[in-house]
């Protein structure tokens, strides 16, 4: 409700600015498919320029896409605050694709495409991606998901002709990260400590892994089944056990038994909130578990698990946070979306002052949501025109590398008056480096996370980081 309304009250804002002083403006006005060349009617309002976004907002990813939705409006209050682009408000366009892996996502891409978006943020799910990149690359709209990190999508267009980026890094570095905890790197965990220790340093021998059947859950284990066991030091990858990407009515008796009699001694659980949560509830409920809790066996979730509602769903007593929860204990790695930047602190300052945080982070995948948006902005207006997809692709590597002048996020409208100028911006991101490789990749380092008992409730809380660098030497 109250994003609805941050749109409406900054569209009608600018239409009124846009009508009182700028009806000699010539403004393209949108077809679909493209645009051509018009002028308004006197005392008329330029159209919008319409960008698509496709959120998960109800089913498996809708705890995960709320926050997204926000920093979407968060984006488009900025833009349009700094003067819009081309002389016309933006608006973006959210429609809820369900979380749907089929028909449905489908069906919302050229539903976006139909409603004339010169571009489009999302969908947030690795499957999702694979299913529409081609539906929006047939008509040469740049595509950038904030959070699908599959590496079946690293080369799944060519270099060369490429519309599909993404403001996160891609799987090979998070399983990176999930083989790092597991097998030696020193954190300094606090609130319990490390889950085994060998000379202050977590260790696991026995990797059991457990991944939704779908791009996300099955490159992600590839990679870690890939690396895991590669260092002459008697490690064994247990699995990997496929699932269902939805949650099993029957339960996973059947998964969790097998898994117990090879004595894990820990388990990388590749998975969304709901089967994450049905999960965990069995394994840690089989009558095997306290002989394995009480030896040092231990969770390591992904970004998929590191969700509010795997928090709620794992709760004894659903919607209460202050009753026994499953995942209390549960560690995790995630992509660091809120790092320790100027950047990030500038971004977080824009989306409290439109949703408050009550002092803390924003939501993960918010900053590389927020990146996504003001890259599409950015190369929009250095263009001059919606019109020229091509253009526009190009464009959206060039605003965010040098030579050009540096911005950040509380410089939006600064960035956006050069460009105007016909000058040259370097885009620093909220989440990191936004500098796209030849496959529309970016690095970054990861958190882990663990979810503890806090004030009587259940919170994420960050016991460690690992840098690009540290995570680099892990995988082939």
């Amino acid at each position: 409700m109250l994003a609805s309304r941050v749109r409406t009250l900054g569209l009608r804002a600018l239409a009124v600015l846009f009508a009182a002083g700028s009806t000699s403006l010539a403004v393209s006005t949108l077809v679909a498919g493209g645009g051509c060349s018009e002028k308004p009617p006197p005392g008329s309002a330029p159209p919008p320029i319409i960008i698509g976004v496709s959120l998960g907002l109800t089913n498996d990813l809708k705890t995960f896409a709320a926050p997204l939705r926000d920093s979407v409006r968060a984006a488009e209050g900025t833009i349009n605050a700094g003067g819009g682009l081309l002389g016309r408000p933006v608006q973006f366009e959210v429609i809820d694709d369900q979380s749907n892996e089929d028909e449905y996502v489908k069906k919302v891409a050229n539903e976006l495409i139909g409603k004339g978006a010169v571009a489009i943020i999302g969908p947030i799910g690795s499957q999702q991606v694979v299913l529409t990149h081609q539906i929006y690359a047939d008509r040469q709209l740049v595509q950038i998901t904030p959070s699908a990190t599959s590496t079946d999508l690293t080369k799944i267009q060519s270099p060369d002709n490429r519309f599909l980026f993404r403001t996160t890094p891609a799987d090979d570095f998070q399983g990176a990260a999930v083989i790092n905890f597991a097998k030696k790197t020193p954190l300094g965990l606090q609130d319990g400590g490390a889950p085994v220790v060998d000379g202050g340093v977590p260790t696991c021998k026995r990797l059991a892994i457990v991944a939704i059947d779908n791009a996300y859950g099955n490159a992600m284990a590839d990679v870690i089944v890939k690396n895991f066991a590669n260092d002459g030091q008697g490690r064994a990858v247990i699995g990997p056990k496929i699932v269902p990407a939805t949650e099993k009515p029957e339960g996973y008796k059947a998964e969790v038994d097998d898994i117990l009699v090879q004595n894990p001694q820990c388990l990388a659980l590749i998975a969304y909130e709901k089967v994450a949560a049905a999960f965990t509830r069995e394994f840690k409920t089989n009558p095997q578990y306290p002989t394995l809790e009480q030896n040092g066996f231990f969770f390591i979730g992904t970004d998929g698990v590191f969700t509010p509602g795997f928090l709620d769903l794992s709760s004894e007593e659903r919607g209460n946070l202050k009753a026994k929860n499953f995942a209390e204990g549960f560690y995790g790695t995630n992509p660091d979306t809120n790092p320790v930047t100027r950047e990030y602190s500038e971004f977080k300052t824009i989306f409290a002052s439109y949703f408050p945080l009550n002092g803390q982070d924003a939501p993960a995948f918010t900053a590389n949501t927020f990146d996504a948006a003001i890259l599409i902005a950015f190369a929009i207006q250095k263009v001059g025109r919606v019109n020229d997809p091509v253009a526009i692709r190009d464009a959206v590597r060039e605003v965010a590398t040098p030579p050009g002048r540096p911005f950040t996020p509380a410089e939006i409208g600064e960035a956006l008056a050069v460009l105007r100028e016909g000058g040259d911006i370097d885009y620093r991101g909220a989440s990191g480096n936004v500098d796209f490789d030849m496959n529309g990749n970016v690095r970054s380092g990861f958190i882990v996370w663990q979810a503890l008992r806090i004030d009587g409730g259940m919170e994420y809380k960050t016991v460690g980081r690992f840098t690009t660098e540290e995570l680099a030497g892990q995988i082939q």
